[in-house]
């Protein structure tokens, strides 16, 4: 598969896995755009992309501020005139006990899993819209089909981005937009190396095997593919 011609944008794209589907969509010659709010991130994600950083582009932007991811969306446009693909991958994973974790724990889990992913779709799906064609996929969990004890939080923050997603590509049915979500187990990264020492990471899910299942999802293959919630497990 060849992205030649195509711009790609991907929330989250300085995390340990945003930055492997980065390279991926690059590595296919791709544009990829790269909304980032901390600045030391974005240039560690242009040493490691070494050649491949001259087809990156860097916007700062507070994903939950909608002001910004506006403003983000249209300097994305003015730049590169399209954008083709949108692979929201903001987010954050945090744990504890329901009755220990306040409404402020509460709005945070919120902030960072689903408000930037609702912003960010707002401000694109128009775009899609009028052009016919464009695909998006969202990042659930699978704690969100099997939540876990200690998980409700972070399971709600990621059921939610589900829902939204199945609603929103029934609402764009016919338009030639697709939304999709991909629902990840744990994936092999090295924070969750250090959080769970014991466990073995030889069977959690790898960031290229997320990287290749949405560089799928925007493929040509994948057109009759909408509304569709794909769950990636690994070896668990």
């Amino acid at each position: 598969m060849t992205l030649a011609g195509t711009v790609t944008m991907v929330t989250g794209g300085t995390g340990q896995v945003g930055r492997v589907v980065v390279r991926r969509f690059a590595e296919q010659g791709g544009r990829v755009i790269v909304p980032y709010r901390n600045p030391a991130k974005w240039e560690e994600l242009r040493a490691w992309m070494g050649a491949l950083a001259a087809q990156v582009d860097g916007l700062p932007a507070d994903l939950a501020d909608q002001t910004a991811v506006e403003r983000a969306v249209a300097q994305a446009l003015a730049r590169h005139g399209q954008i083709d693909h949108l692979l929201c991958l903001a987010g954050g994973f945090a744990s504890g006990r329901f009755l220990d974790v306040g409404a402020e724990q509460w709005d945070q889990m919120l902030a960072l899993n689903l408000l930037p992913t609702v912003l960010v779709l707002r401000a694109v799906l128009p775009h899609f819209v009028e052009r016919g064609r464009g695909r998006a996929v969202t990042i659930g969990a699978r704690q969100a089909l099997e939540p876990s004890a200690g998980a409700a939080f972070y399971a709600a923050s990621k059921a939610a981005v589900i829902v939204l997603t199945q609603s929103i590509a029934r609402e764009l049915r016919g338009t030639g937009v697709t939304v999709n979500c991909v629902v990840p187990s744990t994936i092999d990264t090295e924070t969750n190396r250090q959080m769970m020492p014991k466990a073995d990471p030889t069977k959690w899910v790898k960031p290229e095997d997320v990287a290749a299942l949405l560089l799928f999802l925007c493929s040509p293959e994948a057109e009759a593919i909408n509304g569709a919630v794909i769950p990636i497990y690994g070896k668990l």
